[in-house]
């Protein structure tokens, strides 16, 4: 994938022009806002990035319980949606903001989208304070199709991408990238420590046997990773 302001403007794009996809709100009971809100250290006052916060739906549950929470994204269509919330445009390889701000930084299917991802973990990781968390919650490259589980997720998305039903159109200069559980890992682990991985069971799959018995099969991975020294 291509790692330059090309790419940032490729996906901002799409973004912009599909902006009618994405939801402004989300359950409080969503499976992936469970999993940030267990993950955070103390929420009352702690200072939250947002990364790729698109519409703000995950941020403003935040704010609802007591977290000053900023968003940056590269849409700005996006963006305007995000009533409620300090926001700042900005691409994730380059945050307008000093060293050591946050006390945590949430990253909900945003580095599927970027080029260039060690540069991202390197920006979170200058950021964030002794101590503070990077909650990342991404798509597993090894999971099966939660309505057809004899199918893995990759061959539908290969499938879809080709019948123009996915992000971003098969053969264009930007594709959606999914991860392998431990290749996340290893590549949190270079700069952070205590890293974590816990497979996340959607309602949809939840239904199915197999994503009860086997976690691995399930789409939804939360990597939690902890920047060395301070009170965690």
């Amino acid at each position: 994938m291509i790692a330059t302001a090309f790419h940032d403007a490729e996906v901002a794009g799409r973004f912009d022009t599909l902006v009618g996809r994405f939801k402004r709100d989300v359950s409080t009971h969503d499976y992936r806002l469970n999993a940030i809100v267990k993950a955070l250290p103390a929420m009352r006052g702690s200072k939250v990035l947002d990364l790729g916060c698109g519409k703000g739906r995950f941020a403003r549950q935040l704010i609802e319980r007591g977290s000053r929470v900023i968003g940056i994204d590269i849409s700005a269509r996006m963006m305007v949606e995000a009533e409620g919330l300090a926001r700042v445009k900005a691409t994730a390889r380059q945050l307008p903001f000093g060293d050591a701000e946050f006390d945590a930084i949430i990253a909900v299917e945003t580095l599927e989208h970027v080029g260039d991802v060690s540069a991202v973990v390197a920006e979170a990781r200058r950021v964030l304070r002794p101590g503070g968390r990077f909650i990342v919650i991404d798509k597993n490259a090894w999971s099966l199709d939660a309505r057809r589980p004899w199918l893995p997720s990759l061959a539908i998305k290969w499938l879809d991408e080709r019948r123009g039903r996915w992000m971003y159109p098969a053969g264009g200069p930007v594709r959606e990238r999914w991860f392998g559980p431990s290749r996340m890992r290893r590549l949190l682990s270079e700069r952070f420590t205590d890293v974590s991985t816990e497979y996340l069971l959607s309602d949809t799959e939840a239904c199915r046997t197999v994503f009860r018995i086997c976690p691995r099969a399930r789409l939804m991975v939360c990597w939690t990773a902890t920047v060395p020294g301070g009170e965690s």
